[in-house]
């Protein structure tokens, strides 16, 4: 008997050690350690008030704005990372790319399980409405500040470069403009953070554990590990960084600053039934699915409109401070211009371009960034072109598509 009761605090002990950790509180606490950038901070919650005021009261007045697709440029550091073979860097560069793929159908609502919140859990939260934003994340790939190290062309994806540290701290001004991301192994579990309100021009950047970054099955020392292997400690960190704060507002019952969510009375991990209710006043159902709360990859997939209008108000301060010159306009177009079907396929699959390429480069990069195929294209005119992987395993693969002045990437699933 005693064995067994000392199994189940063993187990019980580790099954706590693998809860979400999130470092905003204490970074923010640690902040007004640093009078500079604290008051700078406070300046900045003074523009997104301001901001944030004035969305609502067009809101109530039906006044509707057309807000452009917002391209944010990103870079991912991997400052551990020393000594590697080109395929260990493709690798690398092909779990950023599905980070920012999920970041991106997280930001726009475009994840396939925001049909789970329409077709089923909506019922739940009358007057509760899902949000979306108009942006995209992509990694930068041109007009790199020399400060960098990065060639004009290059992806903004760094190996062994330390980022920030010194009088400097958690933001690099060589980084200024660049929506950055740090993927290294972060002390006392804690899975990822960022800081409130943070602004590109300071060189800010968002930090993740190496476990948790990305999706599918990793690269050596970067493998994202259940149950946090769907690359949604990124999504809840970015949350951060625009200006969101936790669900249950860092307190029992407190304020998150979010009209349209209910009040939690504390954080929610694992996978919480539709009938977990709060015990705050009221005793609302908790929106557990929500990225801003401590649950599970697979249990949260959805913002509100509330926490979408919130996001907005603090990157319409800051989105001039993007540096969209480190964007490819050709890229862009290049990219819009190619869909691949079937997508899942078994390994045999078409490319579709919306006006012919004559001339090509076509590389196919699996998980381990090995290149399975390549081939080079000329005197091709027609739209849709038929490839074949032999006998492909299971997984997500990265199409990469070269022409004399861009560069497009597309993924593939294989099942």
């Amino acid at each position: 008997m005693k064995r067994k009761l000392l199994m189940m605090l063993v187990f019980s002990q580790f099954m706590f050690s693998q809860s979400r950790n999130c470092g905003v509180v204490e970074k923010m606490e640690n902040l007004k350690n640093s009078p500079e950038r604290y008051q700078k901070y406070l300046l900045q919650q003074e523009k997104f008030n301001v901001e944030l005021k004035r969305l609502e009261e067009n809101q109530k007045k039906g006044i509707s704005e057309k807000i452009a697709a917002l391209r944010i440029p990103v870079a991912v550091h991997y400052p551990s990372a020393k000594n590697l073979s080109q395929a260990e860097k493709n690798c690398l560069i092909s779990l950023a790319q599905s980070q920012i793929d999920v970041l991106n159908a997280d930001y726009t609502a475009t994840n396939t399980d925001i049909s789970t919140w329409i077709n089923d859990k909506a019922s739940y939260f009358p007057g509760v409405n899902y949000g979306a934003m108009d942006v995209q994340f992509e990694l930068a790939s041109g007009n790199h500040p020399l400060s960098t190290g990065l060639a004009s062309g290059d992806l903004a994806v760094t190996f062994g470069q330390k980022f920030g540290g010194g009088p400097d701290g958690d933001w690099d001004p060589d980084w200024a403009g660049y929506y950055n991301i740090v993927v290294e192994a972060l002390n006392g579990g804690t899975l990822g953070y960022a800081y409130l309100a943070s602004d590109p021009a300071d060189g800010a950047a968002v930090f993740i554990n190496a476990s948790e970054f990305g999706k599918g099955s990793g690269c050596t020392g970067y493998a994202p590990s259940a149950p946090y292997d769907l690359g949604r400690t990124l999504t809840h960190e970015a949350g951060h960084y625009l200006n969101l704060n936790h669900i249950w507002g860092e307190g029992t019952c407190g304020d998150d600053g979010v009209a349209d969510t209910p009040q939690h009375n504390t954080s929610n991990g694992g996978c919480p039934s539709i009938s977990h209710l709060s015990t705050c006043t009221g005793t609302p159902r908790e929106l557990t699915m929500n990225y801003m709360d401590y649950t599970n990859d697979a249990c949260m997939y959805m913002f509100t409109q509330g926490q979408v209008n919130r996001m907005q108000a603090h990157m319409n301060t800051i989105q001039s401070n993007f540096n969209q010159t480190t964007l490819s306009v050709k890229n862009y177009e290049l990219s819009n211009g190619i869909s691949v079907y079937p997508n899942p396929s078994k390994g045999s699959f078409k490319i579709q371009f919306s006006n012919a390429l004559n001339k090509y480069e076509i590389e196919i990069i699996d998980q381990s960034g090995r290149v399975v195929y390549s081939k080079e294209v000329s005197n091709n005119n027609d739209l849709v072109n038929d490839f074949d992987l032999n006998s492909p395993s299971e997984g997500v693969y990265l199409i990469k598509i070269k022409t004399n002045d861009a560069v497009a990437v597309k993924r593939l699933i294989v099942k």
